[in-house]
């Protein structure tokens, strides 16, 4: 009997294992693809570090993503058929004000934003970034992903992680996060997508990935 149960656990271990691996290559694919909308919008090649995913209790999420006390710009969405899936796009405050600049100069042809333009251009900026990363995810497993309208805040990182958290928890007992970093040229944006899968999502996606391989 117990090396019955032993087995069991393990194959319940290799499964999880590589339904994981699922999500990392399915998720990989939609940060390539944000990683190049960002290149076109700064005219800068941007590249992406090998995507790291993680399965945590909810509290543990700041610890996972290492991002304590960090000033920052954060840009999300919600799925609307999935309500607690949620996807942000993090940057270093200093980072995202740098990047405004670019957006000026090669987006708009300004030496400088305005602050309402600002405003504005953060939201473009995650709309394109975060639209890519679903869309690229989308037509790989053939599954309408609709979101939100963008939203932005500015913030240290973990209040406004808090807030994603608290509905997390509502919505699971674990949090199945995607993780992964932006570069450019040689230098380490501090910028950073990270995905909230509900349990809904999870499965489907993994499912979809599942029939694609076959």
């Amino acid at each position: 009997m117990k090396d019955e149960n032993k087995r069991e656990c393990e194959k319940d271990f290799e499964e999880n294992e590589i339904e994981l691996e699922m999500l990392r290559e399915i998720g990989s694919i939609g940060a390539g693809h944000a990683a190049t909308a960002l290149s076109d919008l700064l005219g800068q090649k941007i590249s992406i570090t090998f995507p790291e995913i993680y399965v945590v209790q909810p509290e543990d999420v700041p610890e996972a993503l290492g991002l304590h006390e960090m000033p920052s710009v954060v840009i999300y969405k919600t799925l609307q058929k999935n309500h607690g899936c949620n996807i942000l796009l993090a940057f270093d405050r200093r980072e995202a004000d740098k990047m405004l600049s670019m957006m000026a100069e090669h987006a708009f042809g300004l030496n400088e934003l305005d602050e309402e333009m600002k405003e504005s251009a953060l939201d473009e900026l995650g709309n394109i970034v975060l639209g890519a990363f679903l869309s690229a995810i989308s037509d790989f497993v053939e599954l309408e992903l609709l979101s939100t309208p963008p939203f932005h805040v500015v913030d240290i990182f973990d209040a406004v992680l808090d807030v994603f958290l608290a509905n997390l928890c509502l919505q699971s007992k674990e949090a199945v996060v995607f993780k992964t970093c932006f570069k450019r040229e040689e230098e380490k944006i501090y910028g950073v997508i990270v995905v909230f899968f509900d349990e809904k999502l999870r499965e489907e996606l993994i499912k979809r990935g599942k029939i694609w391989l076959e």
